[in-house]
């Protein structure tokens, strides 16, 4: 089962810079400036009295206001955001009546929590009394129950209600809201949650927020100095809230020393030097429980087969972020189970449409069809009663920089849906272009083309779960350049497969969606196998013509194919597919494998990464990748051609007057079939119409006949469309991958061919290419790679 599924960018959004691609894990000043531009459209602000109303009601104990006036007197203002936060913490603590029950607020700003790796720490939260974050003062994300992130004043405010898209314009604003939209994605990622809260104070002010799965909903802001009971409320009713309501996970129980889960996952862990050197399941699952992450029972329900339970610990993916699916992948022992076989499980929070089906059901379905190459489904179904809310509170508002806005109440409503004259690089262009009868005066005719009804951008999400049986590595780990190639190819076959047998296209073709399957002496296995997972984007041929289930391109970004991301309306074809294939190979081979690329960062970014900016927040296919498969050539972005070796090159002498002869530079066997492959693919790119920018106010007039003229001779045009019609079909590039696998004898290189990441964690696009260091393709031996797929795109995000 794919370990990191379910990420891609959709046609509104850019294509996040590669960080929660597919190149790396971020740093975390680069994590903030990426998730907050994943937060467009995803805020909501209602007034503090309906907030409270809607998820945190009245409790059968009161608060009496008056007793808790000059509350916060001591809090200084103007001050640093440190100084700040002991009188805060102090006030909220030491108060009479008390406030938080069994709970109590922690200040956390100067330690991080030492199980996150992006050593993140927010500046306080409200704990548990014996959490271990209350006597270190470390933020601990595994039991925070709210954090809190203090500013001294409104300039740093990360909610605007002014905003159709709720996204601050102010840049001080914008980092603010990328900051505790990484508080919030570990909240998630380190515990089960349906949703949570936070608070930010901003000077003597305060805001609230619900963060769930389908966006964020905060409250208007208020003066906590001035009226106290309103942040006193809060913390008091919260504290007092069912776990329920706190928004955890009912169906997920935390594993605690002392239990029998407990003592079973302990011997488990003594097991480790005793297992077989291919058992890479039991050892990977034994890596699992180390360290100090919590371990956890989970139950999967469904009507077919009842609840079963399963014990887990430190995910194997776990997707950053806050709003979309969420996906995280664990090696699970079946508790349920008799035998307690070792099986993989998908925690997702799926989309709901009408037409959207289980990936359960999907793969069910795969399965009985004789599909090669795919998991094995066991168990699925949705968690019950677990379904985002804050698309329930989106209502349509009109845009308060027009006339007919009620700026004194941003939080006003409107009777009927507003529009909104769209000027370039607005929030809101982009959006379906309905006509509405309703326009302004003011809007001209070529603005009345552009206007766009609004619409809700939060997508209702349903927490789900998936078993299978097989339990596969990352690609990225492939030990050598054969095997590499033999799994892309038990991939494709897959894929055939799917269309053949079942008439369904996959639409999400991406490295973090293809598995290997390891030889295995117990099981009786012999050769690698490769695995196509994470079905559920799949679509029937039949269906092709429906209307679309989701508003937003579906796929993986850095993978997709150029027509695909040019042009997002066309359907998905068969070329397009494999062309994801050929870009995963290129991307596991620039990174593995030895080159002559001496800037891998920039190469990566720049294909897999860039995008052409068409309005805000709307992306189609970079330039850089868009030539590569026109020209049909890899080359870097001065021009010059990428090879791929046998072995590294050698550093090359510092005195080259001394040196009287040229090396020679043995091809790697991959290098042959990548420029077969791009040949096949640019025929086809040569092929399609010209591709001209959508406007109104131009028209690409018919060549003259008897000026034209064609590069190809006649015999050359044909050869052309030989090539183009190979990706017709899975069969060319099937069997080319697969005879390559076989050749045998010296052909190739072997295992050695594995290089360590050439890819520079530290690499950041945008930083001036001047102070980056280039790299040349270093020598060594292969080391494990965590799965660096990170978040798709909204779509498959959201």
């Amino acid at each position: 089962m794919a370990n990191n599924s379910f990420n891609a960018t959709p046609p509104r959004l850019r294509p996040l810079s590669g960080i929660f691609s597919a190149t790396q894990r971020p740093g975390v000043a680069t994590l903030r400036r990426e998730l907050r531009k994943t937060m467009i459209h995803k805020l909501l602000g209602l007034p503090y009295d309906e907030w409270m109303g809607a998820f945190l009601p009245a409790n059968d104990t009161t608060v009496d206001d008056a007793s808790f006036d000059g509350l916060f007197d001591k809090v200084p203002i103007g001050s640093g955001e440190t100084e700040m936060y002991k009188p805060f913490v102090d006030a909220v603590n030491g108060a009479e009546p008390a406030i938080l029950d069994r709970f109590v607020l922690a200040k956390t700003f100067d330690k991080t929590d030492k199980t996150d790796k992006d050593k993140k720490k927010a500046d306080g939260g409200m704990y548990p009394r014996d959490s271990p974050a209350v006597a270190q003062e470390r933020t601990d994300w595994a039991s925070v129950e709210v954090f809190i992130e203090c500013k001294s004043n409104l300039t740093c405010d990360p909610y605007d209600e002014d905003t159709l898209s709720g996204h601050p314009y102010a840049n001080t604003k914008r980092d603010a809201l990328g900051q505790i939209a990484t508080y919030a994605s570990s909240v998630f990622e380190f515990q089960h949650r349906t949703h949570h809260f936070s608070v930010v104070l901003l000077g003597s002010w305060a805001r609230l927020a619900r963060w769930d799965r389908s966006g964020v909903i905060f409250s208007s802001k208020f003066d906590y100095k001035q009226e106290p009971a309103k942040l006193v409320r809060f913390f008091w009713r919260v504290a007092r809230a069912s776990a329920e309501v706190r928004g955890h996970d009912t169906t997920a129980t935390r594993v605690l020393p002392g239990s029998d889960d407990y003592e079973l996952l302990q011997a488990w862990k003594a097991k480790e030097k005793t297992l077989a050197d291919d058992d890479y399941v039991a050892k990977r699952f034994v890596k699992s429980l180390s360290g100090d992450r919590p371990w956890w029972r989970l139950t999967v329900s469904n009507k077919t087969h009842g609840s079963r339970d399963f014990l887990v610990g430190r995910p194997t993916f776990a997707a950053a972020g806050v709003v979309g699916r969420g996906t995280r992948g664990y090696i699970a022992l079946s508790i349920s189970d008799p035998a307690r076989p070792l099986v993989y499980l998908k925690d997702c929070w799926r989309m709901v449409h009408d037409r959207s089906k289980l990936e359960g059901n999907i793969l069910s379905d795969l399965n009985e069809k004789g599909v090669a190459n795919i998991p094995t489904a066991l168990y699925h179904g949705d968690v019950e009663g677990q379904l985002t809310v804050s698309q329930t509170y989106w209502k349509p508002k009109p845009d308060p920089h027009t006339p007919s806005a009620k700026e004194e109440n941003p939080f006003a409503e409107v009777d009927d849906v507003a529009v909104e004259a769209v000027p370039s690089g607005s929030d809101s262009a982009g959006q379906s272009e309905d006509a509405d009868p309703g326009e302004p005066e003011y809007v001209d005719a070529k603005q009345k083309q552009k206007q766009t009804k609004i619409h809700c951008r939060m997508k209702t999400h349903q927490h789900y779960r998936l078993v299978v049986k097989e339990v596969g590595i990352p690609l990225q780990e492939f030990p050598s350049g054969r095997v590499l190639v033999r799994v892309i190819a038990d991939a494709i076959t897959a894929h055939e497969d799917a269309y053949n047998k079942a008439e369904v296209m996959h639409r999400d073709v991406s490295i973090g969606n293809i598995l290997i399957i390891p030889p295995n002496a117990k099981q009786g296995k012999k050769e690698y196998q490769g695995l196509l997972t994470d079905w559920e984007l799949s679509k029937r041929r039949s269906d092709e013509n429906a209307e679309p289930r989701h508003p937003d391109r579906t796929g993986t970004w850095q993978f997709m194919s150029v027509h695909t991301l040019s042009k997002p309306e066309a359907q998905v074809q068969i070329a397009d597919e494999l062309e994801s294939f050929l870009h995963i190979m290129i991307y596991c081979a620039i990174r593995y494998l030895p080159h002559t690329c001496d800037d891998v960062g920039e190469f990566m970014y720049s294909f897999f990464d860039d995008g052409r900016l068409v309005e805000e927040a709307e992306y189609t296919c970079g330039y850089f990748k868009r030539s590569v498969m026109k020209e049909g050539q890899l080359h870097d972005l001065a021009g010059k051609r990428i090879l791929f070796l046998r072995t590294p090159r050698p550093p090359k002498p510092k005195d080259r007057s001394t040196t009287t002869k040229k090396m020679t530079l043995q091809p790697h066997p991959i290098e042959g079939l990548i420029i077969t492959l791009l040949q096949w693919f640019s025929a086809r790119y040569r092929l399609l119409p010209l591709e001209v920018d959508d406007d109104d106010d131009w028209e690409v007039a018919p060549f003259p006949d008897d000026l034209a003229d064609s590069d190809e001779e006649p015999s050359d045009q044909s050869k052309v469309v030989l090539r183009a019609e190979k990706i017709n079909s899975h069969s060319a590039m099937r069997t080319l991958l697969t005879k390559a696998y076989d050749r045998t004898g010296d052909f190739w290189p072997g295992p050695g061919d594995r290089q360590r990441d050439q890819l520079d964690p530290n690499f950041n696009p945008h930083k001036p290419q001047k102070t980056r260091e280039k790299r040349t393709a270093p020598d060594g031996q292969p080391q494990e790679q965590p799965s660096s797929k990170r978040i798709r795109s909204a779509s498959s995000q959201t």
